[in-house]
């Protein structure tokens, strides 16, 4: 019998399409949450929505079922689903916390698009739109039609705040964090690894700490993973910070450290961040913020 790719190909297809169908219409995801923590304190702040597809199922990672998803073009009913099973578990969740949660700006553009679906779900859930962040990813950066920006006014018309994910893996990161001046930039993965012996890293890192604080942007390192790591960041007034240190991404979510555990000591304090520090210790000093 002869081989041939496109019958593979095709065969292929058809088990994706079976079971994407298989998990949509039997709602057949897992929201995670992972933890973000206050490097300063040490207290958790929030979480950032995640979704897997069903244990040992073809399309378990997010890759490979946002992937099927885009080839049979269903992304739009696919992450309409994770944010209904994210924000229904959410709500189960201790009550005042934040939630990151994942919105691809593109899908604004589709016919398809329901407006105002997030803020009728939050509504009905008992959620404040306060306590809920819409996280844009530079995988979708702003472009000529303005697709990004239109997300931007249509969630901020609403009283979502904004973050955008993944800085420093695209292009136009600075570009999107001047046009679109979000309340929380998070700075991608591959900066924070092995920042403690990358003086390069640093100084980057350090750059965009020094501009958060200029516009009052609430700056968020992704993949923290070693103590040397929370620490250097710690000494860059790093304000947030989310990785497998810090917890991992859980249907029942908890911080992996406790709260004595994540703060720095006063020595690792940096700039006016120690200066606070000290004045809240020393006597008489308890107005000296400069």
């Amino acid at each position: 019998m002869q081989y041939r790719p496109s019958q593979h190909y095709a065969a292929q297809q058809a088990v994706e399409r079976q079971t994407l169908e298989r998990i949509l219409t039997q709602r057949q995801l897992v929201p995670h949450f992972q933890p973000i923590m206050d490097l300063r304190n040490g207290t958790l702040i929030g979480y950032e929505a995640l979704i897997r597809g069903p244990a040992g199922s073809l399309l378990q990672s997010p890759a490979a079922l946002f992937g099927a998803a885009i080839r049979q073009g269903r992304q739009l009913e696919l992450e309409l689903l994770c944010r209904t099973l994210s924000l229904q578990q959410f709500a189960a969740l201790p009550a005042g916390s934040t939630l990151f949660l994942n919105v691809t700006a593109s899908l604004l553009s589709s016919p398809d698009h329901q407006r105002g679906f997030t803020a009728d779900l939050l509504q009905q859930l008992g959620i404040p739109v306060e306590n809920i962040v819409i996280e844009l990813s530079e995988q979708h950066p702003f472009d000529q039609h303005g697709l990004t920006r239109a997300a931007v006014d249509h969630y901020r018309s609403m009283g979502f705040r904004i973050a955008i994910d993944d800085l420093g893996t695209g292009y136009s990161g600075l570009k999107l964090w001047s046009e679109l001046q979000p309340e929380f930039v998070k700075i991608d993965r591959h900066f924070i690894h092995g920042i403690s012996n990358d003086p390069v890293k640093r100084e980057f890192v350090r750059s965009i700490s020094q501009i958060g604080r200029s516009l009052g942007c609430h700056v968020l390192a992704e993949g923290i993973e070693q103590l040397d790591e929370l620490r250097t960041l710690q000494t860059m007034d790093i304000e947030l910070g989310q990785g497998y240190l810090l917890g991992r991404p859980e249907a029942r979510p908890a911080p992996l450290l406790s709260p004595r555990q994540i703060r720095p000591a006063l020595h690792l304090r940096s700039g006016r961040a120690a200066r606070r520090a000290l004045a809240a210790l020393l006597p008489g000093t308890q107005g000296y913020s400069r």
